[in-house]
């Protein structure tokens, strides 16, 4: 029976640049506005670029979160006085499943 857990075990902090995709996106859209001719496209980057600062916090919120329980749990470990032990699955995808006897 597999683990169920909120978050997936990581000991790596989540990079920071992955929150310049919406800025970047916001950035590149106002600039093709000043364009004649590419203000569509501009207009459609800066929409996406908005709507994207809230799926990229989103995202970056999980995984600091899942990064922040993870430390969390191994200080409770070790303040108990048990042996923190190396998780083999931290390489293996938290997000795979398996399906059959196999």
């Amino acid at each position: 029976m597999p683990e169920i857990r909120s978050f997936p075990r990581t000991r790596q902090q989540p990079q920071k640049r992955i929150l310049l995709i919406p800025v970047f996106l916001l950035l590149g859209g106002t600039l093709l506005l000043f364009i004649p001719g590419l203000q569509f496209i501009g207009a459609i980057l800066s929409l996406t670029g908005a709507l994207t600062v809230f799926l990229v916090g989103m995202v970056f919120a999980d995984l600091w979160a899942a990064h922040r329980r993870t430390q969390q749990m191994i200080k409770d470990r070790e303040e108990r006085g048990l042996v923190t032990e190396e998780d083999e699955d931290l390489d293996e995808d938290p997000f795979e499943e398996v399906i059959g006897d196999e």
